[in-house]
């Protein structure tokens, strides 16, 4: 059952909507190449949003980051879940390393439920023989 469980969580996983999974990014700190990592930001947007940045000093509310050339109000309200002000990834190598952490947090799981699956196995093929013994009488 816990198999049936984590294999559908994973084939749940993999067919999500990206943005699901993305991480909150500092609109204030964040490089280029964070940005780059937002649903609907490419390269020269990002590069737009720290030149702005730069230029005019820190962003006071995220309204703000709509007076950046190329960021209107739909593509705003696509990302604003994922950005903040304060807390959030600066760079790539952060958001790299929290996903890391969290995918070995998950691999550890995932071996514990093996390790208990293969301990339930012994007990299911004595249940098994049972049933056989059982069937031919």
């Amino acid at each position: 059952m816990k198999r049936v469980i984590f294999t559908a969580t994973l084939l749940a996983s993999l067919f999500a909507p990206p943005a699901a999974f993305a991480e909150m990014v500092n609109i204030n700190k964040a490089d280029a190449a964070t940005f780059d990592t937002l649903d609907g930001i490419g390269a020269k947007k990002a590069e737009a949003i720290v030149t702005y940045r730069t230029e005019h000093g820190e962003f006071k509310t995220l309204e703000d980051l709509k007076e950046v050339k190329g960021i209107g109000d739909k593509l705003f309200d696509k990302i604003k879940a994922d950005i903040s002000l304060t807390e959030g990834a600066s760079t790539v190598a952060e958001t790299s390393s929290k996903e890391k952490v969290a995918d070995k947090a998950e691999t550890s799981t995932d071996s514990k439920t093996d390790k208990a699956d293969a301990k339930a196995a012994p007990a299911d093929k004595v249940s098994d023989k049972g049933a056989a013994k059982a069937d031919k009488s």
